[in-house]
């Protein structure tokens, strides 16, 4: 039923979000639209949907059904230029048939917005799923290479132990997307909190996985917080406690999903969401005993 009500669009324009003299540009690799909430959210409905009238059109329809993306930021410091969590890549074995051997122009849409892959500096991992390092690796005369072969790959050591105990030879997730890159001497294993340095930290929120992170970006006054997978879609401002069907943890999902928005509004910053469709960046404003998401407008 999923797979009838869904519709891919494989381009879209990039979108930039400036914080002080830092910009963050979303590269999308896939939006889906007309997805029934419990594909996502197992105790979800459409009236868990419907009950939020905010989330139309930009993250939902009328109908209960809700929009997701698959994206990457490239974040661009003075000095350097990074990617966090590049997608599923293409031409990759994988057990979700969404997933599965993909052939999008995502590399193409990367370069159009003004990045070589050689001139990458710095991949950000916050997690370690599919989704999220499957452009780490391009296939080249049949063996997995470095996309990025200049760059120096970011890695903790509970999400590459987790990694390593969900690949198969039937989804070799490790193999094809994290065995090169340390065969090429471009890992690193840093820290869950380590501090990347011109403003940028990471910051632990485990729960969807192990060894989660969320990447803080601070540049003069102005603060920003790249979620990752703490939370996936603006409903769960509404919805604090609806856990993803993904979740390793659940409790200790909700825990981060609740400190690191406290934290994020506290901070006043601009809150960019990994799977957030259509608007992915804006702030959460309080709404009863909990949140509304405003998007930014471009």
């Amino acid at each position: 039923m999923l797979m009838s009500a869904v519709v891919p669009s494989w381009r879209m324009p990039a979108q930039l979000s400036v914080v002080g003299d830092i910009t963050i540009t979303a590269i999308v690799e896939a939006e889906t639209r007309g997805i029934p909430p419990v594909f996502f959210f197992p105790t979800a409905d459409a009236n868990t949907i419907t009950r939020h009238d905010w989330l139309v059109p930009d993250f939902a329809d009328e109908a209960g059904n809700i929009a997701m993306r698959v994206q990457a930021f490239v974040v661009r410091t003075p000095t350097r230029t990074i990617i966090v969590d590049p997608c599923v890549g293409n031409g990759k074995t994988r057990s979700l048939p969404f997933w599965n051997q993909l052939a999008t122009d995502w590399l193409d849409q990367l370069i159009a917005a003004g990045v070589q892959p050689d001139t990458v500096d710095l991949v950000v991992h916050t997690h370690l799923h599919e989704d999220h390092l499957g452009w780490d690796t391009t296939l080249v005369d049949g063996e997995w290479q470095p996309t990025f072969p200049n760059a120096r790959y970011l890695y903790n050591a509970d999400e590459l132990e987790f990694v390593q105990q969900r690949s198969t030879d039937a989804e070799p997730i490790y193999a094809d997307s994290v065995a090169p890159i340390v065969a090429a001497g471009l890992a690193d294993v840093v820290a869950a909190d380590a501090d990347l340095g011109e403003g940028l930290r990471l910051a632990p929120s485990p729960g969807h996985t192990p060894g989660h992170t969320s990447l803080w970006i601070t540049s003069g006054e102005q603060t920003a917080l790249i979620t990752g997978d703490f939370m996936h879609h603006p409903v769960q401002f509404a919805e604090l406690d609806l856990a993803e069907v993904g979740d390793v943890d659940i409790e200790a999902a909700r825990a981060s999903r609740r400190r690191m928005i406290a934290e994020a509004v506290s901070r006043d910053a601009l809150i960019v969401g990994t799977h957030f469709p259509s608007k992915p960046a804006g702030h959460a404003v309080a709404d009863g005993d909990a949140w509304r998401f405003v998007p930014v407008e471009e």
